[in-house]
């Protein structure tokens, strides 16, 4: 009878080692498993990011050429108000030597 539960207990605490073991190695397995999963997201989502990036920069870059036009064009308006500015003063002088000269 001693032999049967000593017999009985060994089978028991062998059978409780499987489960451990088994119990063990399928969290291992989850746990890698999560963590390529994590790895594999998280992959993707910098290339997403660096994709973005790329997009982003050649927006900026649009719009700093878009800037420099801009900044061009608004030194051509200057220019063009400044010479219609003296076309205006010249005009007015041919005005009044045209009046003088009536006048006379």
């Amino acid at each position: 009878m001693i032999e049967r539960i000593n017999l009985r207990q060994c089978f028991n605490g062998v059978l409780k080692a499987l489960l451990f073991v088994a119990f063990y190695v399928a969290g291992v397995m989850t746990n890698s498993q999560l963590s390529e999963y994590t790895i594999v997201t998280q992959k993707e989502r910098i290339e997403y990011l660096e994709n973005e990036t790329a997009i982003q920069r050649l927006q900026i870059n649009e719009l700093n050429k878009k800037a420099a036009e801009n900044s061009e064009n608004l030194k051509k308006l200057e220019n063009i108000q400044s010479v219609i500015e003296t076309i205006k003063k010249d005009i007015s002088f041919l005005k009044g030597q045209h009046n003088e000269s009536f006048n006379k």
